[in-house]
């Protein structure tokens, strides 16, 4: 069945792409972050028959106790896939690292990297090490490691936040796994949930 579009209260950018790894409380978040219109709209679908009167907490807290896991797995899948679906490798990378600008230790520095320094050194289908400046950069989306051995991801990794060398290496494997990584911690930053499931480890852990 295809993912529909819905309107969301956030301004994040809509799409039909479905994400997978739903998380309950992100499902709370997310419901509490759509619009009350939608939310009609999605209760209707998903087969809760319309009662008048009912406020936004309660249409959220009758969806979460009265739909199936399945069910709820499909409606976070579409809810992440409404705000984040279109977006671009860039429009991701500036969520994830929107979050900790505020931090003493900044953003990475993005302008002294390219794309252009980096050595892939290992390919799998779901694996890449890159070698840059004198780092070693894996992404392993099969273990879920993304991993950097420079200063910086020592302790930007605390916050799950990339290095540039990380940020480089996203710009160049497929775009589809790129946006895997990217979307669940864009969720995380803001919902909650999905970011711990990926492990920023130093270059040789991984």
């Amino acid at each position: 069945m295809a993912t529909q579009r819905y309107e969301v209260t956030s301004p994040d950018r809509q799409s039909q792409m479905a994400v997978p790894r739903p998380d309950g409380d992100v499902l709370s978040a997310l419901l509490r972050d759509t619009g009350m219109t939608v939310l009609v709209m999605l209760a209707e679908k998903y087969g809760l028959r319309r009662v008048p009167g009912l406020g936004k907490a309660q249409i959220i807290e009758r969806m979460l106790r009265r739909l199936s896991p399945e069910d709820q797995k499909r409606l976070e899948e579409e809810l992440i896939a409404a705000r984040y679906g279109q977006a671009s490798i860039d429009d991701l990378l500036d969520i994830v690292l929107e979050h900790d600008a505020g931090h003493p230790a900044g953003r990475p520095r993005l302008e002294e990297m390219s794309t252009g320094d980096a050595t892939l050194v290992e390919a799998g289908s779901r694996r890449w090490v890159y070698t840059m400046r004198g780092h070693d950069v894996v992404i392993d989306l099969a273990g879920r490691v993304l991993a950097c051995d420079c200063a910086f991801f020592g302790f930007a990794s605390k916050r799950q936040m990339p290095c540039k060398h990380l940020v480089t290496a996203l710009r160049l494997v497929p775009p589809v796994y790129a946006r895997e990584v990217l979307i669940d911690l864009a969720v995380a930053r803001r919902f909650g949930g999905h970011g711990s499931r990926w492990n920023f480890e130093g270059h040789r852990a991984a």
